[in-house]
């Protein structure tokens, strides 16, 4: 599957917490390559099968997070693997909360002169850069591990 890999099948059934996805037993697990959004954003950390999607954050990075090998019946992601990809996940959804205020001057509201006191395009543009080499970084780790 191009623009896809797989991160393994599920060991047991895991369910999203607030959207009602539920992961079952045997599904495989894929997640969808990163790309550029609407000019402006990246998205990625898109996780699924043919059946549901969600996101590798409301899975896997809340609390109480599991290792692969207890996620997943079958990976090449070896424990130690996981926790790097984990902690790069962290790192790139830090990163693009932060672009995401300095190009939308805000959060989740907006009131000119209060809340986008802060928008500035060029950190916007050098978060997303440093975005970019995050999420390029975990593609290829997932690359090498599955040549394996």
């Amino acid at each position: 599957m191009e623009g896809k890999i797989l991160l393994g099948k599920i060991r047991r059934n895991i369910d999203v917490k607030y959207v009602g996805v539920k992961y079952i037993e045997g599904e495989l697990i894929f997640l969808s390559k990163h790309q550029w959004s609407c000019d402006w954003y990246w998205g990625f950390g898109y996780i699924g099968n043919k059946k549901t999607h969600t996101h590798f954050d409301s899975v896997f990075l809340e609390d109480g997070v599991l290792v692969a090998s207890e996620i997943f019946e079958n990976t090449k992601i070896q424990d130690s693997e996981w926790w790097i990809l984990r902690d790069l996940f962290i790192q790139a959804y830090a990163l693009k909360k932060c672009a995401e205020i300095y190009i939308l001057g805000g959060h989740q509201t907006s009131k000119k002169g209060i809340t986008d006191i802060i928008k500035n395009d060029l950190k916007a543009k050098v978060l997303n850069e440093d975005l970019e080499i995050i999420l390029d970084k975990i593609w290829s780790i997932l690359i090498e591990i599955n040549k394996i």
